[in-house]
């Protein structure tokens, strides 16, 4: 299955978003393992993720377009 570009972008976005606010208002611990910590971590991992995506295939798709361009000119 293959994002949409807008679709990786709003989902890390979104993911980040939800990263900062757990980690500004909540904590919850269990058995010394700080639960709040790893919903942060997976959250903001998630968000680079799909953030270097999208911007990896916004350029492939820039310079493709530009190389069909000189091609086609040529």
């Amino acid at each position: 299955m293959v994002l949409k570009d807008e679709t990786l972008l709003s989902v890390g976005m979104v993911s980040l978003a939800i990263g900062i606010l757990i980690g500004r208002f909540l904590y919850y611990e269990y058995s010394g393992f700080s639960v709040s910590d790893f919903l942060k971590g997976i959250l903001i991992g998630i968000s680079l993720v799909m953030n270097v995506t999208y911007l990896i295939r916004v350029k492939l798709k820039k310079v493709l377009k530009n190389e069909m361009f000189y091609r086609a000119k040529n």
